[in-house]
């Protein structure tokens, strides 16, 4: 049929191949994916990758890549996530390295603390929970960005996968232990396990759909983590994501 264009069919790349270039180093193995037309097919892609790899936990990244390795690399420099000062480790750019930095100083991050630190919304930004999770794709424009990499990240807790994408550079966002603390959280309170982090959001899934109370309970403490929502914002979200087996968050100012 004239002027009907047939999508293009999903490609991965396998880093083995041709590693992206990347501003920050990407320490794990993992896939590039190009043309995924949408959020549905990046969550049914990340769950195809996690199926094959039930060992490892994989971390898709979200929106505007190229945005989210340059703050990267920059958290990863500014937070020290690399030095191997006081390790036995050989080479700086190691995965446990990171890691263990990672998880070292985030023993006294306490996800209470970071509660307060962020706006519900910033004035013309649509970026509140309301807007961002009713429409991902719009918030993500996966479409748009081309590319999504997933990354096999050896860890047994997919809290930790943050490591291998630190992000949370600018000293109004949440940084990457904070970051951690968050998704520590939502993990034990609501089975809610990372999934993907982007250059402005944290995305979480779930085995199954978030019950009512449940999601009653989990809007209630969001609207209360982000600083002025407005009345009603917490039973609107609480309808907006019950039967749902995901959830977007942002974790900048903007």
């Amino acid at each position: 049929m004239i002027g009907f264009r047939r999508a293009r069919p999903v490609r991965l790349i396998p880093f083995a191949e041709a590693k992206p270039l990347t501003f920050n180093e990407l320490l794990c193995d993992g896939v590039t994916a190009r043309s995924i037309p949408c959020f549905a097919d990046l969550l049914d892609l990340h769950a195809r990758l996690q199926r094959e790899r039930p060992h490892q936990c994989i971390l898709a990244s979200l929106d505007d890549l190229g945005q989210a390795c340059y703050t990267s690399g920059h958290g990863t420099d500014h937070y020290g996530l690399d030095d191997v000062e006081g390790l036995d480790e050989e080479q700086p750019t190691e995965f446990p390295v990171r890691l263990t930095n990672l998880l070292k100083r985030a023993e006294a991050v306490d996800v209470r603390d970071v509660a307060g630190l962020l706006d519900w919304a910033t004035p013309g930004d649509s970026n509140d929970l309301l807007t961002v999770n009713r429409d991902p794709d719009r918030a993500l424009r996966i479409a748009e960005d081309g590319e999504v990499i997933f990354q096999f990240v050896p860890v047994s807790s997919p809290a930790e996968a943050i490591a291998a994408f630190p992000n949370g550079y600018f000293s109004a966002d949440l940084n990457p232990m904070q970051n951690l603390a968050l998704a520590r959280h939502l993990e034990s309170a609501y089975g809610l396990t990372l999934f993907g982090i982007g250059s402005r959001f944290l995305g979480f899934r779930r085995c199954e759909a978030l019950e009512e109370a449940m999601a009653r309970d989990l809007a209630a403490e969001l609207a209360r983590f982000y600083r002025g929502a407005p009345p009603g914002a917490a039973a609107e979200l609480a309808r907006l994501i019950a039967g749902r087996e995901w959830l977007l968050l942002r974790y900048t100012e903007s």
